[in-house]
């Protein structure tokens, strides 16, 4: 693969931009190029513009800055679009590109609200377009070996439970400092779909249906404790949830987390088997929503706890799970060695464009779900009641996200 033939394009030139050429410069490295970052798009054509010298320096080549989707879709003659925007903007962006001829790789969540991912799902199916969902962190080895430890490898008989809890005290910021773009859009209901639920939590959403299937119903509840009393969301964005699932299976599992606790921080993520549990050690403030979760500077950690008082350590239980696969496994899941969340999706829909494979393996209904997971939490939170998750993704349910739903015109 020596010649850049797939022509790229990003929409959105923020971090999470920067991040993915960071994952394709991982790609190229391992020998697995064959693209070019031809164009970029954003508003703000400062991020543009510190984002096109990222992709010269790491990729090579300079791409054309646009401030307009719309001017960029009619000028240039593009493969795929990676769109890295704020969650209200993806529909709109998203189907605009499928409907002018060019797959997409979108950021998660898929959209605002559920409405918004039909919509999406619906503008692929009529274009015969790809949609992929970004969500790296199933596609680590950390999650990929805790899927096989609770599903596949026997050393933990049946999944039975899981209680996931994490408490910190509230980050300290200068008052009389701005807080910083990218944290005023996902404060904003009405642009991020909602808080900390719906941005990192939906990787957590993500990881728990991969890991043990869909859920059910949930019952939640939701407060504030910043200000130092505890507010129902209904009045600010919550910083401190409580959560119990009951999946399909008949598990059930406890996610409980506060950014916003004072004084000594505890975690404690534990999933439970028949025969055994598997905790992840990480030692990591993303823990809680990032299960498994391995960073450029930091491997994973954790350990499996058999019943006969055996111990495997996260680098045992990782060698064991490789060594049942095969060379094509071995690529398919980590092309070229790499074990980067977002190069692997970036890889994946690289392969996709070429037709190397036919599917993504978080395509829009699988978005859609996740994302009905998180609205779930929220609905639960927001009326008292415990909600089934199919009736989020009905549509029989969405008193939160009927006034998302309303700004968007949807």
């Amino acid at each position: 693969m020596s010649q850049d033939h797939l022509r790229l394009a990003f929409i959105g030139c923020g971090s999470i931009a920067r991040r993915h050429v960071v994952a394709m410069k991982d790609l190229v490295d391992r020998g697995r190029g064959g693209f070019q970052v031809v164009a970029l798009c954003d508003a703000n054509l400062d991020s543009a513009e510190t984002l096109a010298i990222a992709v010269k320096e790491q990729l090579g080549g300079t791409p054309t800055v646009y401030a307009s989707y719309e001017e960029m879709l009619s000028t240039e003659k593009l493969d795929g679009v990676d769109i890295c925007l704020p969650h209200g903007l993806h529909h709109t962006v998203a189907i605009a590109c499928m409907e002018a001829g060019v797959d997409v790789l979108c950021e998660k969540p898929i959209g605002v609200s559920v409405r918004a991912g039909r919509l999406m799902e619906q503008a692929a199916e009529r274009t015969g377009r790809i949609l992929s969902i970004a969500v790296p962190h199933r596609r680590q080895p950390g999650q990929r070996v805790a899927h096989w430890a609770l599903n596949e490898s026997g050393l933990m008989g049946s999944p039975l439970t899981f209680f996931h809890h994490y408490t910190r005290p509230p980050e300290t910021r200068d008052p009389n400092q701005p807080l910083p773009p990218r944290v005023v859009w996902r404060r904003n209901r009405l642009m991020s779909g909602g808080g900390m639920t719906l941005d990192s939590g939906f990787h957590y959403c993500d990881s728990i249906r991969y890991l043990l299937g869909d859920v059910d119903k949930v019952y939640a509840e939701m407060r504030e404790l910043q200000s130092g009393y505890p507010v129902p969301v209904s009045e600010r964005p919550e910083d401190t949830i409580y959560v119990t699932f009951t999946f399909k299976s008949g598990l059930v599992g406890a996610w409980n987390w506060s950014v916003a606790a004072p004084g000594e921080p505890r975690a404690s993520v534990v999933f439970y088997g028949s025969e055994g549990s598997l905790e992840d050690t990480t030692p990591s403030r993303f823990r809680i929503f990032h299960l498994f979760e391995r960073r450029p500077e930091q491997n994973e950690s954790g350990q499996l706890v058999r019943q006969d008082g055996s111990i495997l350590q996260m680098h045992e239980l990782e060698a064991l799970y490789r060594e049942q696969l095969d060379e094509a496994q071995s690529e398919l899941l980590f092309p070229g060695g790499s074990t980067d969340g977002f190069a692997i999706e970036i890889w994946e829909f690289l392969e996709l464009l070429r037709g190397n494979r036919t599917q993504p393996e978080v395509d829009a209904a699988e978005g859609i779900r996740s994302l009905a997971l998180g609205d779930a939490i929220y609905e639960s939170a927001f009326t008292g009641d415990v909600v089934r998750v199919d009736d989020i993704l009905s549509g029989a349910r969405r008193t939160f996200q009927e006034s998302i739903d309303e700004h968007w015109g949807l």
